[in-house]
């Protein structure tokens, strides 16, 4: 697993400290000063000088500073061969380790540590820890609720009660979930290519999945149409990301996006599942409103996602039903407690009302978009008449190489490269998580790769 830029920036410090480099009482900058000395972000800098508070390298003295702290003999004294010993074998752990290329990782460096921690003590004190008391609510907590509905309604369009929110710890959980919500049979209706680790979550469900083809303009309306013919006495579950469809980065146009409400008003038993995994991150214009925002038939299921925007490890999800759909899910699912901690959802809660999240989300599309204008320089440079699509938003975009797709996959993997494809020629580039030396990295492969083919055309 790749280490982020605040672990790496910890263990320099740190080794420096137990080599002598940096003796007992010495001041560090501070944490502002030493991002700007280095071009590094304040998140990152912060991270690694927390780190290195808890394991009792630095102390922090109030309105002077961070100092470094008094180690053992044996720890001041490392010999020098054995701290370049381990400096090397660190290196050369780093050359072994896989680049990936994938879409769904973020830059953990961008994660706001200082301000989650200090949410956390506001939630575990005062009238707030009341809620270590009670289990709470199977829906979900009414603040975390709350906050949501009003977020969404500012940023997508949405506009909800917190009643009809439910709380979850991941997409996975409320589409397994979605199907109880109806008396008779349910099919899926998916989108291909599409999300492979949702498709075996609804495979997994035992219900019969239709896959329907994707154009520039989202999910195929004709695909959509054919698909349902023989659905009369089925429930019909479209499943779709139309911000951003996944992986080939299209965003459904206006007409698209009112044909496939028009197909869902037709039939009482038709319903959409709207995946909006990242629509947070448009470079070019504010985020596209949800289809959500322009259904009023009551036909659209909503499902968001704190994994992309905070960190995957958060595991808070969310919910949107229609009205008519609230009471169902309550009389299937009051016996399932909630499955994400209160203490989470009241520190989610705290960060969306205190209106960190929005800045938060403001700094990473800024650095996002640089990550992603250095990789399309990188990949037009090896390639000039490559084909990019998705580009605009989101954390990946496609690109069609004059390779063929498997064999630059191939390529890729012996160089220690993960590369996924998408069965149709492009190829998904993620870039979030991706550091300087990683950007290289992918340079010098597609160099590589950019030569290779130039030799096999005059061949």
């Amino acid at each position: 697993m790749r280490n982020s830029l605040y672990e790496s920036l910890y263990r320099k410090i740190a080794n420096d400290i137990r080599t002598g480099k940096l003796k007992e009482g010495t001041r560090l900058s501070s944490v502002r000063r030493y991002a700007e000395e280095n071009a590094m972000s304040v998140n990152t800098v912060l991270g690694a000088y927390n780190l290195l508070l808890a394991e009792g390298y630095i102390q922090a003295k109030d309105r002077s500073g961070y100092y470094v702290c008094q180690l053992e003999q044996t720890l001041s004294e490392l010999p020098k061969k054995k701290a370049e010993r381990e400096e090397q074998e660190e290196e050369k752990s780093e050359e072994k380790r896989p680049l990936n290329l994938s879409s769904n990782l973020v830059d953990s460096s961008l994660f706001p540590y200082s301000t989650l921690r200090q949410l956390y003590r506001e939630t575990l004190s005062g009238d707030n820890i009341a809620i270590l008391e009670h289990s709470g609510s199977f829906l979900g907590d009414e603040s975390l609720r709350k906050s949501i509905s009003q977020y969404v309604y500012k940023s997508k369009g949405i506009e909800c009660s917190y009643r009809q929110v439910v709380i979850g710890n991941g997409t996975a959980s409320h589409i397994q979930k979605i199907p109880r919500l109806f008396e008779n049979n349910v099919s899926f209706i998916m989108e291909n290519p599409g999300f492979s680790s949702t498709y075996e979550v609804v495979k997994d469900t035992g219900k019969r999945i239709i896959k329907v083809s994707v154009d520039d303009e989202g999910a195929s309306i004709d695909d959509i149409r054919k698909a349902s013919q023989n659905l009369q006495n089925t429930t019909a579950l479209l499943h779709i990301s139309p911000s951003h469809q996944f992986p080939l980065g299209s965003t459904m146009t206006a007409p698209r996006r009112t044909a496939i409400l028009k197909w869902a008003a037709q039939e009482q038993n038709r319903y959409i599942i709207e995946d909006d995994y990242d629509s947070e991150f448009r470079y070019n214009s504010r985020p596209i409103s949800a289809l959500y925002s322009m259904d009023d038939k009551n036909k659209v299921i909503y499902l968001g996602t704190f994994s992309r925007t905070l960190t995957p490890s958060l595991r808070i999800s969310f919910m949107i039903l229609p009205p008519n759909l609230v009471e169902p899910y309550e009389k299937a699912f009051s016996l399932y407690p909630c499955p994400v901690s209160r203490i989470d959802q009241k520190v989610v809660s705290l960060f969306i009302d205190g209106l960190h999240f929005e800045r938060h989300i403001r700094c990473m599309r800024r650095l996002y978009k640089q990550k992603r204008n250095t990789m399309l320089e990188i990949i037009r440079e090896a390639f000039p008449t490559a084909r990019i699509k998705g580009e605009e938003a989101g954390l990946h975009f496609v690109a069609k190489l004059p390779i063929k797709e498997e064999e630059l996959i191939q390529m890729a993997k012996e160089e220690l490269i993960i590369l996924n494809g998408t069965g149709t020629g492009y190829l998904i580039f993620g870039y979030a998580h991706l550091s300087q030396t990683d950007m290289e990295k992918t340079r010098a492969f597609l160099q590589k790769a950019s030569l290779l083919a130039k030799k096999e055309d005059k061949g």
